[in-house]
């Protein structure tokens, strides 16, 4: 994980990153998973060990790795880097489109054409009083559009990587899945899809609740009325919270970047999870892993028979 990413986590969400406190539970994250299974392909799950386990004599037989599938591999390892780096473009495109939009100027016409910035004797000042409704109008008119954008690329790479997860079943079960031990792992991938892309969904839909409740945060509390000499300093101070340094020449440039860092290693994220993912399972196991301690098992027993 990059570290702008871990930066954008602490910006867009206000918390940091938890490492783990200690050694999880083995029989909890078990227990975890198994609630995620799809039904059908739990059912199918057991029967390939069961049948597995009723005839351990055939499971000394053949290939000495089980499940690997090199062709499915070889796709795996040549596709995923060349999908991540897409979106790495990307998102620097992204980027760049919206640092143009939020330049000074074009906010300073948007911000002006909707009454946001008005004069009076004293000066320009920002026409706010910070009501719920206000702030729904300010976001939907500036930083909706953006989020909007990136829930797309986001979508976008959900749906290239379940596709190129096809071909890679595809493969796998025709190289591969040719006895019941050589069947678990396949049953057991196929089990979480239905999870997987529930996560996706609200991956996808984390990303407008994060931005809306930063971008709240900005103005839930109004001061006194600040005067400026000239409209544009006005725009330059909108979301001053989000620009404390003073680094970027407005503040919706500061929030743009920030986001856009986050949006993109959320993205990102979800290619490099399902690239390990397929290195993990194409890799397969070796026969020998099938009875690392010597031990016999029994058929629908958890525990070696004494």
């Amino acid at each position: 994980m990059d570290e702008s990413f871990r930066r954008a986590i602490r910006k867009m969400t206000g918390t940091s990153l938890v490492r783990l406190g200690g050694r999880p539970d083995r029989s909890s994250s078990v227990a975890m998973l198994s609630q995620t299974m799809e039904a059908t392909w739990s059912i199918a799950l057991f029967e390939h060990l069961d049948a597995a386990l009723t005839d351990p004599s055939s499971t000394m037989a053949g290939q000495e790795m089980i499940s690997y599938s090199p062709n499915a591999w070889m796709i795996s390892q040549k596709d995923f880097p060349l999908l991540l780096d897409e979106f790495r473009t990307r998102f620097d495109e992204f980027r760049a489109k919206w640092a143009q939009r939020f330049a000074t100027e074009e906010l300073h016409r948007v911000l002006l054409q909707a009454g946001w910035i008005l004069q009076d004797g004293d000066g320009w000042y920002f026409s706010f009083k910070g009501t719920s409704q206000e702030i729904r109008n300010l976001y939907f008119s500036t930083i909706h559009m953006l989020v909007g954008d990136s829930e797309k690329l986001l979508v976008m790479m959900s749906s290239r990587v379940l596709h190129l997860q096809e071909r890679l079943c595809k493969v796998w079960y025709k190289e591969s899945a040719i006895d019941a031990i050589s069947k678990i792992l396949p049953s057991m991938e196929a089990s979480f899809h239905e999870q997987e892309d529930q996560y996706i969904a609200r991956l996808r839909a984390s990303l407008a609740e994060i931005a809306f409740k930063r971008f709240s945060l900005a103005f839930k509390s109004r001061g006194k009325v600040r005067h400026f000499a000239t409209s544009l300093a006005c725009v330059r101070a909108v979301g001053s919270t989000w620009n404390r340094s003073g680094a970027y020449e407005n503040a919706f440039l500061a929030f743009t970047d920030d986001f856009c860092d986050y949006a993109c290693g959320l993205t990102l994220l979800v290619g490099e999870w399902y690239r390990d993912k397929w290195s993990l399972y194409l890799r397969g196991f070796s026969r020998g892993q099938l009875d690392l301690f010597g031990r016999s098992v029994s058929p629908l027993h958890t525990k070696p028979v004494e």
